[in-house]
């Protein structure tokens, strides 16, 4: 019995940490594309090409970065769930909140606002303020709200289904003796 027991918890603790290592592998496959995907729409505005060439491939690699942005998100948001229900720890959940806010600060901040000046420069628009910041901002506070309740609905689920075990409480004596100095 204790040997089933001790070999279905090693078989656990090895699931989880395959799981933490699969996370940390795609988080870090993940953070080397959206470095390259961010450097292909910015390489663009570096270029000496006719400025309404420019702003077309721009906008082609901007949106692969968004499209991956988020696909890639979904997927850490979604091995982070698995890690949270194997281990109860939410460490990969908050990682992927993290990657997200990162990437999207870099995104709206310093990319689409290098594109705002760039399109200023060469008069392809005459617009006096980005809006791109507000809209990330928008975004990571979005996305800080589902995996704060995604956390949440995960915790609860996995303890309906498998509940604590409570450990035996002990009976208290009938008679217990009343000192008037101690009450």
């Amino acid at each position: 019995m204790v040997a089933s027991f001790r070999h279905r918890t090693e078989k656990y603790v090895t699931n989880a940490s395959m799981w933490n290592k699969i996370y940390l592998i795609i988080l870090a496959i993940a953070i080397l594309a959206m470095g390259v995907l961010l450097y292909l729409p910015y390489s663009w505005l570096q270029s000496v090409t006719a400025p309404g060439d420019v702003a077309e491939h721009y906008k082609f690699y901007s949106n692969i970065s968004w499209i991956f942005l988020l696909i890639s998100s979904l997927v850490l948001l979604v091995i982070g769930n698995v890690v949270l229900w194997l281990t109860r720890r939410s460490w990969a959940m908050w990682a992927s909140l993290l990657y997200f806010a990162v990437f999207m600060v870099a995104h709206t901040f310093w990319l689409e606002n290098s594109f705002f000046r760039y399109k200023q420069a060469n008069n392809l628009e005459s617009g006096v303020i980005s809006w791109s910041p507000i809209f990330g901002v928008v975004l990571i506070v979005l996305a800080a709200i589902i995996v704060f309740f995604n956390q949440y609905l995960v915790k609860r689920m996995r303890d309906k289904m498998y509940p604590a075990v409570a450990p035996p409480v002990e009976s208290l004596p009938e008679d217990i003796p009343t000192d008037e100095k101690n009450v």
